[in-house]
């Protein structure tokens, strides 16, 4: 069996395990600023910097480990928020990183990426975080991990990195874009062609559509800008497979008064082929794929009920 980080819980016990785990941060960030680098003891509490880059009272940087393996719950994010507020409120601080060995899921990198927005907007603070597949391929470039495990340990680190490296990208790969993260995003889709579509076919919950539209968008914009031309050859090439999806389950599932059946159907479907038929370079997750559909709506291309084209311009006459 594969052993990560949690070996050093299972050797050395949970306060063992934090301390080494502190010590190994040290000596990475040592090497990495040279004789910059202080660590800090902490005599009582929480003091939120365990390493710092510079001198107090304005160092440079500090680093904050924090030892959470299994999840980021209510209690670690408390804990971050304490550390990050007790080392701001005593110092003036430039950048402020968090160092975990673990990487963190989808729903944690969206809580971690709002509270670090909020909190730079707030202090001005620069904030980052350092999760384990960084610190191991950091370790191993400065020649500090095998001089710091145990034989046993060493023998799975390739494997070990390879493994959070994929993990980390899958993750990466997946993030959404929220519509909260985006200051009146939402009220400026509201005259949106999709959004009427959608709305004149009495599908009324629109925001995961408008979510899923912006991901789309979001997609195409980022293909294009690093190879124009096989950026938008991808894009066309999504848009014809799901438009064929749609066109076939529009056949299926068509309704004279309620789209939410023929929504739900398409999805479900874009959803079976993710993998397959519309598998494609990691710009277009699940959400940018669905969010194509309503590229077509807006476009007047497909819609949601029969004569949808007549349905949305009485809709739009009487709204």
């Amino acid at each position: 069996m594969e052993r990560d980080f949690k070996y050093l819980l299972e050797k050395y016990g949970e306060a063992g395990a934090r301390d080494v785990f502190e010590k190994i941060c040290v000596k990475l960030f040592q090497a990495m600023y040279g004789e910059k680098t202080k660590s800090v003891a902490v005599s009582q509490g929480d003091g939120g910097i365990d390493v710092l880059i510079g001198d107090l009272p304005s160092p440079q940087k500090v680093y904050q480990s924090k030892f959470f393996l299994d999840r980021l719950g209510s209690s670690q994010k408390q804990q971050i928020k304490k550390s990050f507020e007790t080392a701001t409120s005593e110092y003036d601080i430039s950048e402020w990183c968090l160092c975990i060995p673990r990487i963190l899921t989808e729903k944690e990198l969206l809580w971690w990426s709002e509270w670090k927005n909020e909190k730079s907007a707030e202090t001005g603070v620069k904030i980052d975080f350092c999760d384990g597949s960084f610190l191991i391929n950091e370790l191993k470039r400065y020649d500090i991990y095998e001089k710091e495990f145990d034989d046993d340990v060493r023998n799975t680190l390739n494997n070990i990195l390879t493994e959070l490296t994929t993990q980390r990208q899958k993750i990466y790969d997946e993030i959404i874009y929220g519509i909260s993260t985006f200051d009146n995003l939402e009220e400026e889709y509201n005259d949106f062609v999709f959004v009427r579509m959608l709305e004149s076919a009495n599908i009324l919950d629109t925001d995961d559509c408008k979510i899923e539209f912006f991901n789309a968008e979001i997609a195409r914009q980022e293909g294009v800008s690093k190879d124009e031309v096989a950026g938008l050859q991808l894009y066309n090439n999504l848009r014809t497979k799901i438009y064929s999806i749609w066109k076939t389950q529009y056949n299926i599932h068509k309704s004279t008064n309620d789209g939410n059946i023929l929504l739900n159907e398409s999805y479900l479907r874009i959803e079976d082929l993710d993998s397959t038929t519309l598998a494609s370079s990691a710009d277009y997750n699940l959400l940018a794929k669905k969010g194509i559909l309503h590229h077509l709506a807006n476009e007047k291309k497909l819609g949601w009920i029969e004569d949808y084209i007549i349905k949305l311009s009485e809709y739009i006459k009487e709204y």
